[in-house]
């Protein structure tokens, strides 16, 4: 298991410049998001900043995760961009531009994956379920017939409100379009907790195979969105001994979103419970 630390938790820091204290704390792992002010390919200073970037994870020998769940990035009115596995296919046009893009620029910083969202097929969630997976399976193959997943790994979050809302989702997603499509499983905790997928461990057991990634946040029940760790109901060192003792090999990515004034307390923290969950670390 490789420690990973999400920015979305940093967004008052420079994440060029957050990858050495990251470092410093003993963190293996980076996840970035596209933001419309730090990395932006609209922006004249975006290839310095890659540059920048790739320099900083090369020279603290960080990995990184690419992270396209980009809040309000596409359409400063709105929250998600567009969608995969859209009825229009307009929308899921652009949506396969913009994943393709980035893709481009994951690999460009030798990431080792990409993660992303299904988005919805339609915005009142009317669409049958097949409709939608179809849409996606057709979008999603496209997208990783010119992927060497031996390079980069290409991954489903699923999220509540989409098209894939659970991990049960993505395994139906995962037959439809086949195991030979290289297509991997970001497992989010908090999404996790919200479909009701528990146990937890169970549904991680169950998927080991074909994740790339597991995101860890501390959740609340009745409480919308990640809280400080150790404020939440999320037994998050038992999660990070399960994949320990399992030998999974990807990133267990810590995310504190909503609370970037906590600054690099919060990866601190982070650290203390990986710890806590492998006591030799």
């Amino acid at each position: 298991m490789i420690a990973g630390f999400h920015t979305a938790s940093l967004l008052l820091h420079d994440p060029c410049a957050v990858v050495e204290q990251l470092s410093l704390l003993g963190f293996g792992c980076v996840a970035i998001r596209p933001h419309p002010c730090s990395l932006n390919p609209a922006s004249s200073d975006f290839s310095e900043r890659l540059v920048r970037l790739s320099a900083a994870l090369q020279r603290y020998g960080m990995s990184l995760v690419v992270d396209l769940d980009a809040p309000y990035f596409y359409d400063p009115w709105k929250l998600d961009g567009p969608s995969l596995s859209a009825s229009h296919p307009i929308e899921r046009e652009r949506a396969y531009e913009w994943v393709a893009s980035w893709l481009e620029v994951a690999a460009e910083l030798n990431a080792e994956s990409v993660t992303l969202c299904s988005g919805q097929s339609a915005e009142d969630g009317s669409e049958p379920i097949e409709q939608a997976l179809d849409c996606l399976a057709s979008q999603t193959e496209r997208l990783l017939a010119g992927i060497d997943p031996s390079r980069l790994q290409v991954a489903i979050r699923p999220r509540s409100g989409d098209s894939i809302a659970t991990v049960a989702q993505y395994e139906r997603l995962s037959q439809w379009v086949g195991p030979e499509s290289g297509l991997r499983l970001a497992a989010d905790v908090g999404e996790m907790l919200l479909g009701g997928e528990l146990p937890l461990i169970d549904r991680l057991e169950r998927n080991l195979p074909s994740l790339a990634c597991v995101y860890l946040c501390d959740r609340k029940a009745g409480v919308v969105g990640d809280q400080p760790l150790g404020e939440g109901d999320v037994a998050l060192p038992r999660i990070v001994r399960f994949l320990d003792d399992q030998q999974f090999s990807g990133p267990a990515i810590i995310r504190v979103e909503g609370h970037s004034k906590l600054g690099l307390l919060s990866a601190h923290a982070a650290m203390k419970m990986i710890q806590e969950g492998i006591p030799r670390v």
